[in-house]
């Protein structure tokens, strides 16, 4: 464990670890260590951490536990749920500690937590117990902070360490991606039980996949269980999230009829493929895609369901892994027809230093099929005014965040409300004809 510490020391100041890990230690104690009381979920990857969690919770709640969640986009405590504002993945000093206190007096007997890498490398979770972990995938990202992919899994591997080391439980259950490259790093940690979960391997499978416009089926092989998903969430990056979280539900003794139920009547969580109707006669879909791996995801999935044009509009955040940048803009020209670079979080970079960099991985001059529009608004206008009948516009980035951070101001936004409002124009505009 110690080793692991040590390779991953160096993104971060010495002093400020430290100090991370005094404080997260007074929390652990000032709340009576709560995850002795809990059964605690944690959840990482590098995509897919916020959709998976909130699965997880879904079922465990279908299935009638009282249950405590808290990822990127939401909290619950119990039937208490609400809406997270912080853009944070994992929460702050002393935050997790505080959250589980919370969640053991409200009488929650589950709490499944969204684990970021960075909240492991500054100690936000030491302290915590964990019953179980999951890991959706690795792909590249913040390798700004991190310093290399290496050390990046590094981090990721802290969750299933602190589980191993876990004395207070006795099963423990680590749910993993067969077909993920960085599967090896993790089979080495020992007092773990492993269960893979895959395509074409691992302990349990989807296959015989079948797509439609707005939903998809599939059959789930394994863990001495067989059984067909109905979904309205999309792609085979959702399908890999529900095989992660039915994975765990199967290990905890939940019945496939609970599990069926739950994915049958699930819509897609807020800024998550989320679909805006503004009357409009093509698709808007609002998602979180922010590294290359999910962008390319996205434009995947749409692109094998879409008759007309695909319409892309997107950006990269400023002050992070600036080698994603072209990457992306390079995935954006293979994928989509239409591209529209705009600005995402710019935070304290320039928003057109940034575009710079995106449009370094694209081919097209401007003009052709390639738009750069720096304000965010207008090239989400651009887009909702040009689509047309069978086309597909996907608004990628940002999903259901509620501001855009440009130097030190946070301006009030939300891309669903900015493309339902330009969409309900345009086609008032038409009915009225």
């Amino acid at each position: 464990m110690l080793t692991q510490i040590k390779k991953i020391v160096s993104p971060t100041n010495p002093i400020r670890l430290a100090w991370h890990f005094v404080w997260d230690l007074a929390a652990t104690i000032f709340y009576r260590f709560p995850s002795r009381s809990i059964t605690v979920i944690g959840v990482t990857g590098t995509n897919g951490k916020t959709t998976t969690a909130n699965l997880i919770a879904k079922i465990l709640e279908t299935n009638g536990e009282k249950v405590a969640l808290a990822t990127t986009i939401n909290f619950w405590l119990g039937e208490k749920k609400w809406d997270n504002i912080t853009k944070m993945t994992s929460l702050g000093r002393g935050g997790v500690q505080r959250f589980l206190r919370q969640a053991v007096n409200a009488g929650c007997n589950y709490a499944v937590l969204e684990v970021s890498s960075h909240a492991l490398i500054q100690h936000r979770v030491w302290g915590v117990n964990f019953n179980a972990a999951i890991l959706t995938n690795i792909t590249h990202e913040h390798l700004d902070f991190h310093g290399s992919f290496e050390e990046y899994i590094a981090a990721k591997e802290l969750l299933f360490w602190r589980l191993a080391k876990n004395r207070e439980s006795g099963e423990k259950i680590a749910i993993l991606p067969a077909e993920d490259t960085s599967i090896e790093h993790f089979l080495r940690i020992p007092e773990i039980g492993i269960i893979s979960f895959g395509f074409k391997k691992g302990d349990l499978r989807a296959e015989n996949l079948r797509v439609r416009e707005s939903s998809q089926k599939f059959e789930v092989i394994g863990m001495e269980e067989k059984f067909e998903i109905t979904t309205k969430l999309l792609g085979n990056f959702n399908v890999s999230n529900i095989l992660a979280a039915t994975a765990l539900a199967l290990a905890l003794k939940i019945r496939p009829k609970i599990i069926r139920q739950v994915f049958r009547n699930l819509k897609p969580l807020p800024g998550r493929l989320e679909a805006i109707d503004g009357g409009q006669n093509f698709r808007v879909i609002v998602d979180f895609a922010h590294t290359p791996d999910a962008l390319e995801k996205l434009l995947r999935t749409f692109r094998a369901v879409t008759e007309g044009r695909v319409w892309l509009v997107f950006g990269a955040t400023g002050d992070r892994d600036r080698a994603k940048r072209p990457v992306m803009g390079s995935i954006a020209a293979k994928l989509a027809d239409e591209i529209i670079l705009t600005s995402d979080d710019p935070f304290s970079e320039d928003p057109e230093k940034i575009i710079f960099e995106v449009r370094e991985g694209i081919p097209r001059t401007e003009g052709e099929n390639f738009l750069v529009e720096v304000d965010r608004r207008k090239a989400i206008r651009y887009a909702c005014e040009n689509a047309q009948k069978e086309d597909t516009v996907l608004i990628a980035g940002k999903g259901c965040e509620q501001f855009q951070v440009i130097g030190n101001k946070k301006i009030p936004w939300d891309d669903r409300e900015i493309s339902r409002k330009f969409l309900e124009k345009r086609f008032a505009k038409l009915r009225r004809k």
